[in-house]
């Protein structure tokens, strides 16, 4: 029992070291949560090409709108082109070809931004004479959105997960789904103590089981019956 505890503290006590080093290395989870929210409000915006446009404007002059992308007219007589492709499904190599054909001859330099996308596609878009550069949505927040110090306003969320609570914990541990477990653990406990010697440590946790199944069995506090109507 003892080492069972020892194995699981040092599993938790990893788990937070390797947390705390990715924090460090990319976004925190806040900025993560935030990033996931941007990419959903803009996907559920049909004026998502007016963000963007007030974005590019902030730092250049000449900026040019269209219905699927920016086009950015440099002093240096270059070109580069914003491709916001706010969808949920991953940038790869069949519809990344399918932007190329919409963009190939207006810029010598493409910045896609998406959802997430296949790391093929990096390589991939290395072949052509445009200069590519593609963002997943954590990554259009850290070089994109922080950079210009420009955030999309989040009208759109995801349902956080409800933490678990000491009520929660306990309406579960003494669900009336439990009871039978309970009573099994109980009987394979006291089946074993006819083989050891320590019988008190067994009976004892026998018996704390048999009481864990009653309770669960008859409290009606933790069985609260669901609604099988439907409509």
């Amino acid at each position: 029992m003892v080492s069972i505890f020892v194995t699981a503290f040092i599993y938790f006590i990893l788990y937070l070291i390797k947390r705390k080093k990715k924090n460090k290395e990319g976004l925190k989870i806040k900025e993560k949560e935030e990033a996931e929210n941007m990419f959903l409000s803009l996907a559920c915006n049909d004026k998502k090409m007016d963000f963007f446009l007030k974005l590019a404007s902030s730092k250049h002059k000449n900026v040019k709108k269209y219905s699927k992308f920016l086009v950015i007219s440099h002093e240096n007589n270059t070109k580069t082109l914003l491709f916001p492709k706010m969808d949920f499904e991953p940038l790869n190599i069949s519809n990344f070809i399918e932007i190329y054909n919409k963009v190939k001859g207006r810029a010598e330099k493409v910045v896609i931004l998406c959802h997430s996308y296949d790391k093929e596609v990096l390589s991939f878009s290395k072949h052509f004479d445009i200069y590519f550069l593609i963002f997943d949505r954590f990554e259009t927040y850290e070089r994109l959105y922080k950079y210009y110090n420009i955030f999309p306003e989040i009208k759109e969320s995801y349902k956080k997960d409800k933490m678990l609570t000491f009520k929660d914990f306990v309406a579960f541990s003494f669900n009336k789904k439990r009871a039978k477990g309970y009573l099994l653990s109980a009987f394979l406990l006291a089946l074993s103590a006819i083989f050891v010697r320590t019988t008190i440590y067994y009976t004892i946790v026998a018996t704390l089981l048999v009481v864990f199944a009653v309770i669960s069995q008859f409290n009606t506090t933790f069985n609260i019956k669901e609604d099988k109507e439907i409509l």
